[in-house]
């Protein structure tokens, strides 16, 4: 037998008198991970109870599996006359043009239309120039609304008369600032209306910095030419303000909104998106919109409204109201004129605070300042009664 210290511990009397009591290895060392592999043989244990019993034992209960949400329902046909909303964009704007498709699934009198383009905006107009294409596009969806949301691949140098100036410089900001309102008249001067949902903020705070800036021209374009502009920074940063990748979903559950990456929109996050251009699209578009006004199969049709009859000879007069001033004919409660006098008589507090006269002071009073003080008037006191006791004298 080997040695107890060779074991790890020190040989000791108990050992030498009933020997050496082995210990589970898993005490002194982590054993390396095994290979899942399947046994050639079942354990005794095993063998035991196939032998004796024949019945098949069932197995134990897997954990129970987290409820996956429901499958969203297929959208439903589109009307023939459903009105169009045109969404254009960058790579964010199409993650908008997603999430309004899912918002108006269910709604057959909507219909989006996706022609974005991930990598355009106002700078590299030799990409792709949204003023030279909006008209054609316009032409070609003959949209309801149109839904705006470009500008997150504009944080590069702009190029004007060969010379190239930085971002956000006086130079820079005056051009970009005159192809946006440019594209915006574009838009305004077909006669469509148009909603422009603002960037949300970015992980890295220089870009969100700087699309802070690019939102303030954009909503000033938009409102210039009678535009709406959605501003959906707040629902993407957390109490702080500063850049979240999470936050609360629609339905107010705490959901992924941004990639790892902090710039791209997960589907969750295009939702949201949606959510904030939902509201003006529905102003400009009407109860079409409304999900209150979709009707869903099986509702029953509304009941065509009776003809106008002549109105019922009324025998019976209803209680008057005592909160009604205007019955006869006067907007005065009875008794408001009883006890009231033609001359104006204030009180020590209305002359104080309406005209800023102080009342007299009563002589003999802390407030009393008069100089010389007036004598006090007091009750005169009836003489004391003397006799010849009291004083000790004789007459």
């Amino acid at each position: 037998m080997p040695d107890a210290a060779a074991q790890g511990r020190p040989r000791t009397l108990f050992d030498m008198f009933f020997g050496r009591r082995e210990a589970p290895p898993d005490y002194y060392y982590d054993p390396p991970p095994r290979r899942a592999t399947r046994p050639s043989k079942p354990p005794p244990a095993a063998r035991r109870r196939s032998s004796t019993d024949s019945t098949p034992r069932s197995r134990a209960p897997a954990a129970a599996e987290v409820p996956s949400r429901p499958a969203a329902p297929p959208p439903v046909e589109k009307n023939p006359d459903a009105k169009t909303i045109l969404v254009i964009g960058d790579f964010i704007g199409g993650g908008l043009a997603d999430g309004l498709t899912e918002a108006f699934a269910q709604n057959p009198e909507a219909q989006v239309a996706n022609r974005v383009n991930g990598s355009s905006g106002f700078v590299r107009t030799d990409h792709y120039d949204w003023t030279a294409k909006i008209k054609a596009i316009l032409d070609e969806e003959k949209p309801a609304a149109v839904v705006v949301m470009i500008g997150a691949n504009d944080r590069q140098p702009i190029s004007l008369d060969g010379m190239s100036y930085a971002p956000r410089s006086s130079e820079w900001t005056a051009e970009y600032t005159r192809r946006v309102d440019q594209f915006v008249n574009a838009i305004k001067t077909a006669g469509y209306p148009f909603v422009w949902v603002g960037q949300p903020p970015f992980k890295p705070r220089g870009m969100s910095q700087d699309i802070l800036a690019l939102n303030e021209i954009y909503r000033n374009a938009a409102e210039k030419a009678g535009g709406s502009f959605a501003d959906v920074w707040d629902g993407f940063v957390d109490e702080a303000g500063n850049f979240s990748l999470s936050g609360f979903d629609i339905n107010g559950q705490t959901a992924r909104l941004r990639a790892n990456d902090g710039i791209n929109i997960t589907q969750a996050g295009k939702r949201k998106l949606a959510f904030y251009a939902e509201k003006p699209l529905r102003q400009l578009l009407g109860g079409s919109l409304s999900p209150d006004g979709v009707q869903k199969p099986g509702d029953l049709p509304q009941q065509a409204p009776a003809e106008a009859k002549a109105p019922a000879r009324i025998d019976r007069i209803a209680p008057v109201s005592l909160n009604d001033l205007d019955l006869d004919g006067s907007n005065e409660l009875l008794g408001a004129t009883l006890g009231t006098s033609t001359a104006s008589i204030k009180s020590a507090r209305d002359l104080l605070v309406i005209d800023g006269v102080a009342a007299k002071p009563q002589p003999g009073r802390a407030d009393d300042f008069t100089w010389p003080r007036k004598p006090v008037l007091t009750a005169r006191q009836p003489p004391v009664p003397t006799d010849d006791t009291t004083t000790g004298t004789t007459p």
